[in-house]
C-alpha cells in the first residue's frame, strides 16, 4: 500500500497533477503494486515554502521551479530494491510525460510495519484489533 504525497510549488495544474498520479501508478506496478492501489495527494506550498539548493549533490544544472518532493510510505518487508524500481520508473515517466528532469525530483520513502491498520476498522482481522 503505497501511499504518495507530492510536495509542489503552488500552481501545478489539473492535468499535470492526472499526469503525474498516473505515472507513479505505474511506477508503482512495475514494482510489483496492484494497479487499483493508488493514493496520491498533492500539497502546493509558496515559493518560500520549499527552499532547496539548485545543485545539491552534485548536478551540474539548477532546479527549477518546477522541483517537488515525492515521499511514498511503502510497507516493510517488500523485496529489496522495491523502492529503487519505483523511483527509477517515476524518474522515467515523469520525464518523458512533464518533462521534468532529474534534479527536480526528490524521492523520500518511509517504511512502516505492515501489520498496522490502514483501513476501517470493519476490515481489520480481531487479531490486529486486539492491539488498539
Amino acid at each position: 500500500m503505497p501511499f504518495v504525497t507530492f510536495t509542489v510549488r503552488r500552481g501545478l495544474s489539473a492535468a499535470d497533477k492526472s499526469r503525474l498520479s498516473e505515472a507513479m501508478t505505474e511506477a508503482q506496478a512495475a514494482a510489483g503494486y496492484h494497479r487499483a492501489d493508488s493514493f496520491h495527494r498533492f500539497l502546493a506550498v509558496d515559493h518560500d515554502d520549499l527552499l532547496v539548493d539548485p545543485r545539491f549533490p552534485d548536478y551540474a544544472t539548477d532546479r527549477t521551479d518546477r522541483f517537488m518532493v515525492v515521499e511514498v510510505v511503502i510497507s516493510s518487508g517488500r523485496p529489496t530494491g522495491t523502492a529503487a524500481t519505483i523511483a527509477d520508473e517515476a524518474v522515467r515517466l515523469f520525464g518523458e510525460r512533464l518533462h521534468l528532469a532529474p534534479q527536480d525530483i526528490l524521492f523520500v520513502f518511509h517504511e512502516v510495519e505492515s501489520n498496522l491498520p490502514r483501513f476501517p476498522a470493519a476490515s481489520i482481522s480481531p487479531a490486529i484489533r486486539k492491539l488498539w
